[in-house]
């Protein structure tokens, strides 16, 4: 993991996409509420609440395109609709006809597939090496942390009003966001080699 971290210590994050995928259900945020002594409120909640699949991405300039789906997520939909539909239009938005651009991604299986692999390969896309504990390295995670409190809020009762609701959040997030997001990742991968390759629970 630490010889990952070392070839990840010198990269120019401005020139990266960050991307992960992530779910929203239907209430499901937690929040606190005051009790008097002997007086105790039981609140009730979905045990198996609707729920959307959700893509998105970011670079040190602003977020990227964003989707949101039913379906497992498999390497050739992954490939096919969200990789094409998504990734490749964020690039040209953000860096043009330039191909040197990175691909920050975690290690999930679909990520390394072959399929994923071949794909990737074909379409000149070259991936930042990740740390396989540090899951919390990702800046896409903090990013999804806030945008299910901000959606949470609009109170979608529904699946089409969740979609609805993710879509606009995502377009009122500050581009200021994603710069700080990304130029966090500095300090992200020094928790690495403070934490000599373990976990490393890193809070932006």
């Amino acid at each position: 993991m630490l010889y990952r971290a070392t070839l990840v210590q010198n990269v120019d994050w401005k020139n990266v996409i960050s991307t992960d995928e992530t779910t929203f259900r239907l209430n499901t945020v937690r929040r606190m509420h005051w009790q008097l002594p002997d007086h105790r409120t039981v609140r009730r909640t979905v045990k198996f609440p609707s729920k959307i699949n959700v893509w998105g991405c970011m670079t040190s300039k602003g977020f990227g395109k964003i989707t949101c789906f039913k379906e497992y997520l498999k390497s050739h939909f992954l490939c096919t609709q969200i990789y094409q539909n998504c990734l490749l239009p964020t690039a040209k938005q953000f860096f043009g006809r330039k191909k040197d651009w990175l691909l920050l991604e975690d290690n999930d299986p679909k990520h390394r597939s072959q399929i994923s692999k071949d794909w990737k390969s074909n379409h000149g896309m070259n991936e930042l090496p990740w740390a396989s504990f540090s899951l919390d390295m990702n800046p896409m995670e903090n990013l999804w942390a806030l945008l299910k409190v901000n959606v949470s809020m609009r109170k979608p009762y529904n699946i089409k009003k969740l979609i609805k609701a993710i879509h606009k959040e995502w377009k009122l997030l500050p581009k200021e966001l994603a710069q700080n997001l990304m130029s966090s990742m500095d300090r992200r991968v020094e928790c690495i080699f403070e934490s000599n390759g373990d976990y490393t629970l890193y809070y932006s």
